[in-house]
């Protein structure tokens, strides 16, 4: 191949690429990960066609309840900011509105999972010596020698 038509194969070439990149950049047609930082939450997501896909929102703190719960809803938090700044902006581009549509739709339509983790209550009296008497009962089961079952009658007396 002489080098004027090589010249012009890796110009075509690269027209072509360039035509597919905007394309596909504008259709969003690839899955696209995104990170952002918002009021000290790494918040994790995946979009394609303009929609952000709810399951991948914090999907990599599932495992963590506590952190999990408090991620999503500053998910939920950061879509209805970031569709209040992008519909308030004049002159948007194409992408720029498709932003704006992707997180306000997201802001109306995202649930964040709410969860509240409290200290366990204290047990009764009455509680502890069943979980006392369940014990013995297990260790009678195991070693019934005279001492363990003397030991699981003592424990168990309340119960008669």
């Amino acid at each position: 191949m002489d080098p004027f038509s090589q010249l012009f194969a890796a110009y075509l070439h690269t027209v072509s690429n360039s035509i597919a990149e905007v394309y596909v950049d504008s259709m969003n047609t690839t899955v696209t990960s995104q990170s952002l930082v918002y009021n000290d939450t790494n918040i994790r997501f995946q979009h394609q066609l303009w929609k952000i896909k709810p399951t991948s929102v914090c999907s990599d703190l599932e495992q963590q309840a506590t952190q999990f719960s408090k991620c999503t809803q500053q998910a939920k938090a950061m879509f209805t900011e970031l569709c209040t700044q992008l519909s308030s902006m004049e002159n948007l581009n194409q992408k720029g509105r498709s932003l704006s549509n992707m997180y306000c739709n997201a802001s109306l339509s995202y649930k964040p999972m709410i969860a509240y983790i409290s200290e366990p209550k204290q047990k009764t009296e009455q509680e502890l010596k069943e979980k006392e008497c369940n014990f013995m009962i297990l260790k009678a089961i195991q070693d019934n020698s005279s001492e363990t079952l003397k030991q699981k009658d003592t424990a168990c007396d309340f119960v008669r």
